[in-house]
């Protein structure tokens, strides 16, 4: 099978590597498309993601990588089904304790469509509680939306956000959008949208933002008083751009809440002072959120939770790829794909997908 390494920076190619076999409780997939994180991604094309040189956190220490994190495709073979000892049933009683809401590789079958996060190459294998079935009705393409849905999801849970509130969105990119589509339906009553790009900020509108703003063309904190009356209850920063992290404590009320959701590949800077005297709650928000098998006594809603939920919003229409334009690329030319993200190419769509059939 064909997989994608990165070796270096901008050095980028296609290994034949043998078809993995799935052991217990794991599930190989034949795979359609795979989506290409135009950030973490390219902080592994570029050489720019700070582990590999302080080498402090377990996930990707040194070349070469094998990159992705979404993938769609088809169920082809299912490893043995991993016996589960536990007991599935809560106590009668006010006692703490709960089982945990987990997939098995019994839940599949060959066939299936599915959604998982794998790895970009020909065939993916992975546990069961990786994977998630497409609902009926939902295309492979929209379907890629559910690995950045779970991570747009995530960042409104931890953001706490309250009916009535007012959000603003730093980054109209696709997580962007997709925290957009899910904010109406947390009970926003206002979602504010900041980015540089007008493009970007008119597909905004129509995937429902109140009010879209350009920081090279108006003052932000005075078009949200004018508009709101008041700054934003809630910021979350979604695009991981220099100087974003002030731009989000600037544009919150006092004992508000900044989330941030992209990924900063320079040191975060901020005044101390707005910080302090605005009595501000900074909230890191981490992908999809906790790994599945948690008790749901204790985390209700797992990264294998949320991404079924997504999937669900998708297949109601509650959340949409309608107005996300989409470059679909063939996984051969994968370097040329890299080099158009790298280069913020006008011609390139929101999201960039590879394309294995």
């Amino acid at each position: 099978m064909k997989k994608i390494y990165i070796n270096g920076p901008y050095d980028v190619e296609i290994r034949e590597v043998p078809v993995p076999v799935p052991g217990p409780g794991e599930i190989l997939i034949k795979t359609e498309y795979s989506g290409i994180s135009s950030g973490t991604e390219m902080m592994l094309y570029c050489g720019t993601f700070p582990n590999f040189k302080i080498k402090k956190w377990p996930q990707w220490k040194e070349y070469p990588v094998c990159p992705g994190y979404e993938l769609i495709g088809t169920v082809v073979a299912i490893g043995e089904t991993v016996q589960d000892e536990q007991d599935l049933h809560q106590l009668g009683s006010l006692q703490p304790k709960s089982t945990t809401l987990t997939k098995s590789a019994s839940d599949f079958k060959v066939g299936d469509r599915v959604m998982c996060l794998g790895e970009h190459g020909e065939y993916a294998c992975l546990p069961a509680e990786f994977v998630s079935k497409i609902p009926d009705g939902v295309s492979s393409e929209d379907a890629t939306l559910a690995a950045l849905g779970t991570t747009a999801m995530h960042a409104l849970r931890r953001a706490a956000m309250e009916i009535g509130d007012t959000l603003v969105i730093i980054g109209a990119g696709i997580l962007g959008n997709l925290i957009l589509q899910q904010a109406k339906i947390c009970g926003a009553s206002r979602v504010i949208v900041v980015d540089k790009d007008n493009n970007r900020l008119e597909i905004a509108k129509k995937c429902g933002a109140d009010l879209t703003l350009n920081p090279d063309e108006v003052d932000l904190v005075q078009e949200i008083m004018k508009y709101n009356g008041i700054l934003a209850d809630v910021v979350i920063e979604a695009s991981g751009a220099r100087g974003t992290e002030q731009t989000a404590m600037d544009l919150v009320r006092d004992r508000g809440k900044v989330v941030i959701d992209g990924w900063h590949t320079a040191s975060v800077n901020f005044e101390f002072g707005d910080f302090y005297f605005k009595e501000l709650t900074v909230i890191a928000s981490r992908a999809g959120g906790p790994e599945a098998g948690i008790p749901y006594a204790y985390v209700r809603w797992s990264c294998d939770q949320t991404r079924d939920y997504c999937l669900d919003l998708l297949a109601q229409g509650k959340i949409s790829g309608e107005h996300i334009k989409q470059s679909v690329f063939k996984a051969e030319d994968i370097k040329n794909a890299y080099d158009m993200i790298a280069a913020r190419d006008p011609e390139l769509g929101m999201q960039a997908l590879l394309k294995w059939e």
